[in-house]
């Protein structure tokens, strides 16, 4: 079972509208999700509460809101991870994959990612995200610092590695290419597969939270 992170905050619509759609269109559906609101507002709440009583692979949780740091750039590479480290404390699945609450996966994400790392034998797999606008695109071997975006990408739950603000802010980097590249130096196995999986929207995700 493949367990699905969405960490939200104040984004109902797009994670009604969009998200949360994108992962019911799954080919593969032996899955689980967990949506955990960092401080989310009503709408969210009552939302994801009907959802999850319609079906049951639904989870939610709503944390009290973070103090996220003032300073820009810690802000943006640190929002929403204590909402991430909290859904992969609870993970129940065997695969690990995430996504924003204003991005959406390609229908195949999960069949092609899990197939390929079934296949090669990789513990981290991740393919291409496209930005809607097909401006942008990330995901290229080999792996390393803003080789793919969180999103495009699926691991093992036995890797056992959280977000860690620390090691962030001592190696300047974001919370995503931190987590990856701990587990790169650790000898974690990663893969790649050269299709489009993910859609990245730019609507300010960390801005606004």
């Amino acid at each position: 079972m493949i367990s699905v992170i969405v960490p939200t905050h104040n984004r109902a619509r797009l994670l009604f509208d969009r998200c949360i759609p994108s992962i019911l269109a799954q080919t593969i559906t032996d899955w689980e999700c967990h949506v955990v609101g960092d401080g989310t507002h009503e709408e969210t709440v009552i939302g994801m509460e009907e959802l999850c009583r319609r079906d049951s692979r639904f989870r939610f949780t709503n944390l009290p809101h973070f103090a996220y740091p003032d300073n820009e750039r810690l802000r943006w590479g640190t929002v929403g991870l204590a909402a991430r480290n909290f859904g992969l404390d609870y993970a129940k699945g065997e695969w690990i994959a995430e996504l924003d609450d204003d991005d959406e996966w390609l229908p195949e994400h999960h069949e092609i990612l899990l197939g390929t790392a079934r296949r090669t034998g990789a513990d981290h797999i991740y393919g291409i995200s496209e930005s809607t606008n097909g401006q942008r695109r990330w995901g290229e071997w080999p792996p390393g610092d803003g080789k793919f975006a969180n999103g495009s990408n699926m691991y093992k739950a036995s890797l056992s590695f959280r977000y860690n603000v620390r090691s962030m802010v001592e190696t300047d980097r974001t919370g995503d290419a931190d987590l990856w590249l701990r587990m790169l130096a650790a000898g974690v196995v990663f893969g790649f597969v050269p299709h489009i999986v993910h859609r990245y929207h730019e609507s300010g995700t960390r801005s606004h939270w």
